[in-house]
């Protein structure tokens, strides 16, 4: 299993990386347009193949990666369903598909419309 936890010191945002092995699939999570290079950089190192970008809700403390990153690797980019995001392909809640363990997506509702964390 691959964790890798990012933070960002503009922005104070963590930014996470999971994969379940060397050379697979990866899922990354809340990813800063800033840092793009630095994710297509530890994704290369790792030989993994990014398939999933979410973000856990609309940030107004930095700028996404999620249409950067479906540019450039063609994942698919997911938000929580009530985000009417343009760059979003795909809801958290309907298409999350995880291995086991299963984490079980909640809704949690916060100050702004399209939160959700997963």
């Amino acid at each position: 299993m691959i964790f890798r936890q990012l933070f960002d010191s503009e922005s104070c945002t963590y930014t996470y990386l999971i994969a379940r092995r060397q050379g697979g699939e990866a899922v990354i999570i809340d990813p800063v347009l800033e840092k793009l290079e630095r994710y297509l950089t530890l994704l290369h190192e790792l030989d993994l193949r990014l398939v999933k970008a979410i973000d856990t809700h609309l940030h107004a403390d930095h700028l996404s990666a999620l249409g950067a990153l479906g540019q450039r690797t063609h994942c698919l980019a997911m938000m929580g369903e009530q985000c009417n995001a343009d760059v979003v392909s795909s809801d958290i809640m309907h298409n999350l598909n995880l291995p086991r363990p299963k984490m079980m997506d909640i809704a949690v509702p916060a100050n702004r419309r399209g939160s959700a964390a997963p």
